[in-house]
């Protein structure tokens, strides 16, 4: 997280943690519920986990917003298929105590050292990634106030700014009074409306990937069928046993296809990649690799005739043909 970061929302649990900053000047009163804000600042800047939990509900915020990080984290992966979301939200049902206890460690953790450790909480960083909340940046506090029909409630209007939604947005922040009659930050209370525009804007992101692609794939598709063509044609005109059929061969793998998938590799690798695109994005990325590494052999097998490096050429042409059939598949899954 931002080093600056002034509300830190550990997120895809919905946790908040609150280090204020200058704004929090509003009120020193403890009976009011900006006091609850002012005392999470202070308690993340001491690291004092027993001032903190006074005035955040951990255990309520995340129960409230456990369904929502679900439905966030499975309407964001375009990969899976309707069967395997609907198993995938029963599976994190099964888990719901052990992942809300993970995500309860990971904020003690911030607490106490005053970061996250990624390493040591990989459940927790996979959902900071897929609901957006790594990316968050503080912008400030537009008013804290009272609900009118019940004096024990208020909403703490926050100002937060995610890069891939490229605007703020406003978190109502809801605070109650507990049994003490203390104020506590108890929930978020439009958690699903982030949710729901942030994966919105991954869908736009998503499709012009797609279409980006499409377009790079599709202009050197043309080129590798105009090649397999004049592989052909040589073939037809001599035979492997003659010196310039495999000279003629080398030159068309190393000269014409090898340099097509080079380039295709890297215009590839010059689109702009969205979190939901990553895995179909590695897996043409390693097609190429194959296709670059079996011309090469194929043109190596030209000059030194070995069995094995004729196998070698084949395994990688084998493999990159599997992958693509994969990558066909998952295009098709992400494209409805």
């Amino acid at each position: 997280m931002d080093k600056k970061l002034r509300l830190g929302v550990v997120a895809g649990a919905a946790i908040l943690i609150f280090a204020g900053g200058g704004y929090f000047f509003l009120t020193s009163d403890k009976d009011k519920p900006a006091y609850a804000l002012q005392t999470v600042e202070k308690a993340v800047e001491n690291h004092n986990k027993a001032d903190f939990y006074k005035v955040v509900d951990l255990e309520s915020i995340l129960d409230e917003s456990y369904n929502s990080i679900v439905e966030g984290v499975t309407d964001a992966d375009k990969s899976m298929t309707a069967d395997a979301r609907v198993a995938v939200k029963n599976f994190t049902e099964m888990l719901r105590e052990p992942l809300l206890l993970s995500l309860k460690a990971a904020v003690d953790s911030y607490i106490e050292n005053g970061e996250f450790n990624k390493s040591e909480n990989a459940s927790v960083t996979t959902l900071l990634e897929r609901t957006g909340f790594d990316r968050i940046k503080y912008r400030g506090v537009d008013s804290v106030e009272i609900n009118p029909r019940n004096s024990r409630e208020a909403t703490a209007r926050v100002r937060i700014y995610q890069p891939e939604i490229d605007r703020e947005f406003i978190f109502n922040v809801i605070l109650r009074r507990n049994a003490k009659d203390d104020w506590q930050i108890v929930g978020l209370q439009n958690f699903q409306d982030f949710i729901d525009g942030l994966n919105k804007v991954r869908r736009v992101q998503l499709d012009k990937y797609l279409e980006d692609s499409a377009a790079v794939n599709s202009k050197h598709a043309e080129i590798i069928s105009d090649a397999e063509e004049k592989y052909a044609e040589i073939l037809e005109e001599g035979t492997l046993g003659q010196d310039k059929t495999r000279a003629d061969l080398k030159a068309l793998m190393l000269d014409v296809i090898k340099k097509d998938w080079t380039e295709r590799k890297q215009e590839l690798s010059n689109l702009s990649v969205p979190h939901g695109a990553k895995t179909l994005h590695n897996l043409r990325i390693k097609i190429c690799e194959l296709q670059i590494g079996y011309a090469e052999d194929f043109a190596q097998w030209m000059d030194d005739k070995k069995a094995e490096t004729a196998k070698s050429a084949e395994d990688k042409k084998k493999l990159a043909q599997t992958l693509q059939a994969e990558d066909n598949a998952l295009t098709r899954r992400m494209s409805n």
